[in-house]
């Protein structure tokens, strides 16, 4: 896999930099040994991100309702052998303007090709910019997400009861309210219980980003070409997807390439909850990719 430094000569009308970022409502939160935290202007949008390693560059899209700080567990092992960026996006904007975004970001860094890493959200993103540029999308690593156009098909009312806003009410206490304020309960606690897995300061920019400062309705688009790359699914065992779903047989039949998958011993926020288990086997994935390239 190779970058090409010259390929974002193109588009620099449309990038500018901005350094020592400050967002006196975040205020220095460093959670990413090793890495530069910084922001770039990308066709007129803020893109908040931090940056380290180097080599073929991994980008890794957080879910809902997180910011780029989930990857704070796994990021530094992984930029052993990647440059590694983790950015905040913008679901105000379409996926198709996101993808956008992030390919010219990918361009400003001087790499024409990437891997793409999304948990959730951010693997509906991932895969946007596997659709618009399939050449360049050299591997995708989706966790805790399934393909989206044919959904509707597949649901059933346990699913219903637990995903939809129109379905809040129908359930049991204390679900409705959990649901009303749709992020964990234990960020709400001062101090976090030590025994959570996720870390105080992440929390932190987690309610200060406003990343999801609305309500951002969302939906998939008509009609998505097949994935064209090797793509890896990781899925929680103590979570709806594996229990309910075959994620890679669902993964395999929307992609013209291999898909190999796992469960992982976690529910749903499983960079942080297994972070040991999620490094692993993103890194065998991606030192499989190499063989295969050849390096």
């Amino acid at each position: 896999m190779k970058t090409n430094a010259c390929y974002a000569d193109h588009r620099k009308p449309l990038i500018a930099m901005i350094s020592n970022y400050s967002d006196p409502e975040r205020g220095q939160i460093m959670l990413f040994d090793g890495f530069s935290r910084t922001t770039r202007i990308v066709n007129d949008i803020p893109y908040h991100f931090c940056l380290g390693g180097s080599g073929p560059l991994l980008m890794l899209l957080h879910g809902r309702p997180e910011t780029h700080a989930m990857w704070h567990r796994i990021a530094p092992a992984l930029s052993a052998q990647h440059t590694v960026i983790c950015p905040d996006l913008h679901p105000e904007r379409s996926l198709s303007e996101q993808a956008a975004d992030l390919l010219s970001l990918a361009d400003s860094l001087g790499h024409h090709s990437l891997i793409l890493a999304g948990q959730d959200y951010g693997a509906r993103v991932a895969c946007e910019v596997a659709g618009q540029q399939p050449s360049r999308v050299k591997a995708l690593i989706l966790l805790e997400a399934l393909p989206g156009p044919d959904h509707t098909g597949r649901d059933d009312m346990a699913f219903s009861l637990t995903q939809y806003e129109s379905c809040w009410f129908g359930q049991l206490h204390p679900k409705p309210e959990a649901n009303s304020v749709q992020i964990p309960a234990e960020w709400l606690s001062d101090p976090i219980s030590e025994d959570s897995y996720f870390s105080p300061e992440a929390v932190k920019d987690y309610l200060s980003a406003q990343v999801w400062r609305s309500n951002i309705p969302f939906s998939w688009p008509a009609s998505r070409p097949e994935l064209q790359c090797p793509v890896l699914v990781l899925w929680g065992k103590k979570g709806r997807i594996g229990g309910w779903y075959n994620p890679v047989a669902l993964w395999q039949a929307v992609s013209a390439s291999t898909v190999t998958g796992q469960a992982l011993p976690g529910e749903h926020f499983l960079p942080e909850e297994v972070p040991e288990e999620t490094i692993s086997a993103m890194q065998n994935f991606l030192a499989a990719m190499s063989c295969s390239d050849g390096r």
